[in-house]
């Protein structure tokens, strides 16, 4: 509260001054603003607003030209930020243009959120890295991660009474798409027998995926904690950053996304997204996990860019009064992800 006190401060001070160009410095490598003439840019007004809401941690960095698609998408990404949602809510959100190997807009990237279900993402990645896509098992759950609440709903499509085994297709299918939890945890606790361990051990199953973490250039310091494979757990934390780093690596490992893309939910076609992005640009272009428990709704996977690149993007929503509000504000990010 105080650097924003200071902030503002030096804003009207220099409002104040003469007509001469000067500099502001809001956060060290994050983003400068530029005064001159006495006025604020439209943007950079924005921005200042965005400060007084409490976002710490902003970036355009690198700042494209306006006549880009990037430059653009940044200007509207802005305006769709700067929502008087955002003064009782927080936003962590992420974009990333696999294509170019390049950061586009992040807006508290590194903070502590609860991903809801877009931890399947992080289940589901780790599975397809440690066990590999042809990997068939006899499902089972005896065990629950830490931190669920009595009324978390485990509803399950899965056949136990079925002793056959399934392949990873017919488990990542149901628990993508549909975002079945149990299935996502009986795939949870099979990674904690991996390296002799015994099924259902936590500490075996975190230790497992945080190996695999480490391999997409996720340190353990990243303030991330696995409470289980679903995102039930009030305990489960990440950050947007963590997530999308996540989802590049895996668009990068062949065998991985080979498996993954097929079984996430598509805009306005299927899954849990079958009923969003009709009539819009990101109809058939949005393929992403879809999270929501009480006071969060989170998003996160891949869209065809407007700019014909692979863009991948985490958007988290946490403290909203209804998971809608959250869903309009993703579908609109979608939608200027997509268009051209």
């Amino acid at each position: 509260m105080k650097r924003t006190l200071f902030y503002l401060l030096s804003v009207f001070l220099l409002l104040s001054c003469g007509s001469k160009r000067e500099v502001i410095q809001l956060e060290p490598e994050i983003r400068t603003v530029y005064i001159e003439r006495n006025k604020v840019s439209d943007d950079d007004l924005m921005l200042l607003n965005m400060l007084k809401q409490g976002f710490r941690n902003f970036s355009t960095s690198p700042l494209y030209s306006a006549d880009t698609w990037e430059g653009k998408l940044q200007a509207r990404l802005l305006e769709l930020c700067n929502s008087p949602m955002f003064q009782s809510s927080q936003l962590g959100l992420v974009v990333y243009d696999i294509t170019d190997s390049k950061y586009i807009f992040t807006i508290n990237g590194d903070h502590r959120m609860r991903p809801a279900s877009c931890q399947k993402l992080v289940t589901a990645i780790s599975a397809l890295d440690l066990l590999g896509g042809e990997y068939s098992f006899v499902p089972r759950i005896d065990e629950a991660g830490e931190g669920w609440c009595w009324d978390d709903d485990i509803t399950s499509q899965m056949p136990y009474r079925e002793r056959r085994k399934w392949h990873m297709n017919e488990i990542l299918l149901p628990m993508m798409k549909d975002s079945d939890n149990k299935i996502a945890e009986s795939l949870f606790w099979q990674l904690s027998t991996l390296g002799g361990g015994k099924f259902g051990n936590l500490e075996s199953a975190v230790f497992n995926i945080e190996g695999v973490l480490q391999r997409a250039g996720i340190p353990k310091d990243s303030g991330y904690k696995i409470a289980d494979g679903s995102g039930l757990s009030l305990y489960n934390y990440i950050t947007p950053q963590m997530l999308n780093a996540l989802l590049v690596y895996a668009w990068w490992q062949q065998d991985i996304r080979a498996h993954l893309i097929p079984a996430l939910p598509i805009g306005g076609v299927d899954g849990t997204l079958k009923k969003r992005f009709h009539g819009t640009t990101a109809y058939n272009n949005i393929f992403a996990k879809t999270g929501t428990v009480s006071g969060i709704s989170s998003l996160s996977g891949y869209a065809n860019g407007g700019n014909g690149h692979v863009i991948s993007f985490c958007i988290i929503n946490q403290g909203v009064q209804r998971g809608s509000i959250g869903r309009d504000f993703q579908d609109q990010v979608c939608i200027a992800l997509t268009e051209k």
